[in-house]
């Protein structure tokens, strides 16, 4: 488990991944997804730890009541 954390916590950090998970019609973005379709480790670890394939825009209060993005 430990192994799929650290590949997990490089994917949320690959600037080719976040390019993928926020614009996918873009050039790079269609090039990564294209990687994550021939089976990309790291993307898959990401998937199976954070449960998506993009990041959460969402927001909740925290105890304060003041928004806050989760992440």
């Amino acid at each position: 488990m430990e192994m799929k954390k650290m590949l997990a916590g490089w994917n949320r950090i690959c600037p080719g991944c976040n390019i993928a998970r926020k614009y996918p019609d873009s050039f790079i973005g269609k090039k990564v997804r294209r990687h994550w379709e021939k089976g990309c480790i790291s993307h898959k670890a990401y998937v199976e730890v954070y449960g998506s394939e993009a990041p959460s825009t969402e927001k909740t209060a925290d105890s304060s009541g003041h928004p806050e993005e989760k992440t």
